[in-house]
């Protein structure tokens, strides 16, 4: 995904300022898409060079002036293009995997602490992301159309599943370094229901 493209598509909802996209970012997409201010204002830049985007600069007497963006038409024609065309799937670099995969360095003394800090910090946003999640069922009813709150709160879903995954996966793997259980849970165990859509498709 495109910095780029997530920043066309807040200002496809209503102009902005590069604060009010600071603030966009954090209340909605920050559980899979961060993003900085100075990241935020960078890009602005690059899509106001490129044409993607219109720029008012409003003077103010007691502060500096502000700067409201709004998608034009060639951003809007490049977000469309981008939403509608696959994209390949992300390689993603995760530090605690690397720390498992070389913890046969550590005796399990010393890694059960690092999976247990893990369980606490998953447990901690498994909290947030729920009460976001009902908090935004909540605007069912309110005049954004129901189609996009729905498509929006896919992405809580995801996250949801994704975060229950890994603290089921971190508790499992607790539980075994404590017993001192090694062996290794069979691939069909591992992969559910799924392993008979595989084995379909393969």
């Amino acid at each position: 995904m495109s910095l780029k493209h997530a920043i066309l598509g807040f200002l496809s909802l209503q102009p902005m300022t590069g604060y009010d996209l600071k603030k966009a970012f954090d209340q909605s997409v920050r559980h899979f898409w961060p993003a900085n201010q100075s990241q935020i204002y960078r890009t602005l830049a690059e899509l106001d060079a490129e044409g993607l985007i219109d720029k008012e600069v409003v003077a103010r007497e007691d502060r500096l002036d502000m700067k409201i963006y709004a998608i034009s038409g060639a951003g809007r024609e490049e977000l469309r293009r981008w939403l509608a065309k696959p994209l390949p799937i992300q390689e993603t670099r995760e530090p605690l995997l690397i720390q498992v995969f070389f913890a046969g360095l550590l005796s399990d003394a010393e890694l059960l602490p690092v999976l247990e800090h893990h369980i606490r910090e998953i447990e901690e946003q498994l909290r947030m992301f729920s009460a976001l999640y009902e908090a935004s069922r909540a605007r069912i009813a309110s005049p954004v159309p129901e189609r996009t709150i729905f498509l929006s709160l896919l992405t809580v879903e995801y996250a949801l599943g994704s975060l229950s995954h890994a603290l089921h996966w971190l508790k499992s793997a607790a539980t075994r370094v404590r017993a001192g259980n090694y062996a290794l849970t069979p691939v069909t165990e591992l992969l559910g229901s799924n392993a008979i859509t595989l084995k379909e498709s393969a």
